[in-house]
């Protein structure tokens, strides 16, 4: 992955000793519960960038953020969430994704209460995520059926990077980002 210079990465995490095996070196670790107003509030403080990688009560979590927007300094979200929440996969896969969205329609919900915040928004719609190291991604437009499957952990970690450097990457945009070959 390239390396972006001037950048301090902070982590917002309910459980610190997930990373006891990784180097988690310069990495400021916030300890909270995105379900906590105070945390949420706390662990935006100072932000530019969030990048939301969120599970569970993800409505309550999405509402938390939003309502810290206007006493921080974040200015661009970038929340990653299932393909298929906007029903944009076609044939048996997009059938049975519709399927899990009607089953889950908070994702759905929590996905629409971020892009109509006041923030620059990305809603990065994964599919199948993997362990891996490819970092090639494909982007695709939410009205193009994205060509592939999977997406590897190491590409959205690359993603992320480029849309740091490039700050008009994905700008108010919905994009599905799948593995490039």
């Amino acid at each position: 992955m390239q390396k972006t210079e001037g950048i301090e990465l902070s982590a917002f995490v309910r459980n610190p000793q997930k990373f006891s095996d990784m180097d988690m070196t310069g990495v400021n670790i916030i300890q909270g519960d995105a379900l906590n107003e105070e945390d949420v509030l706390r662990a935006m403080e100072g932000q530019d960038i969030l990048f939301c990688s969120l599970e569970g009560d993800v409505l309550t979590m999405a509402k938390n953020i939003v309502a810290a927007l206007d006493k921080t300094t974040v200015k661009r979200i970038i929340w990653i969430t299932g393909m298929g929440i906007r029903h944009e996969i076609t044939g048996v896969r997009g059938m049975m994704l519709n399927r899990y969205a009607k089953q889950r329609p908070e994702y759905i919900e929590a996905a629409d209460v971020i892009e109509a915040s006041k923030a620059v928004t990305t809603l990065l719609r994964c599919p199948g995520i993997q362990n891996g190291d490819n970092e090639k991604y494909e982007l695709t437009k939410e009205e193009i059926q994205p060509s592939h499957r999977n997406v590897d952990r190491a590409a959205i970690a690359q993603c992320m990077a480029d849309m740091i450097a490039d700050e008009s990457m994905g700008v108010n945009d919905s994009l599905a980002i799948t593995n490039a070959k």
